[in-house]
């Protein structure tokens, strides 16, 4: 899985907030079903209010989840840059990335 093999409604390639989300999501994520289904869920947690945050340390970003916004900070960078993501982009993304996991264990 890649870039350029994830999309979601709205993705804009070349973007680099969303090349951000496709980052953390090939790096830290992975191709673990138990992963995005658990994203998916602090998700849905924080937005419906029952968690007023959440964040996950990863191999190589950090991220943040807000009822509004998520923020996905490099490990890795010299300069820390914060950029807030729409949460509707991040949960799009992470639905996308979780379905394309799915349908490949399937296909095996």
């Amino acid at each position: 899985m890649s870039a350029t093999t994830c999309t979601w409604p709205g993705r804009i390639p070349g973007d680099p907030v969303h090349d951000r989300i496709i980052a953390y999501l090939t790096i830290d994520i992975q191709k673990s079903p138990a992963w995005t289904t658990e994203l998916i869920a602090k998700i849905k947690a924080v937005r419906s209010g029952r968690l007023s945050s959440w964040e996950r340390p990863g191999n190589a970003y950090c991220l943040y989840i807000y009822p509004q916004h998520v923020v996905i900070e490099d490990d890795y960078a010299e300069e820390v840059e914060t950029i807030r993501i729409p949460i509707v982009t991040f949960a799009a993304a992470v639905n996308a990335w979780h379905d394309m996991i799915h349908n490949r264990v399937n296909d095996n």
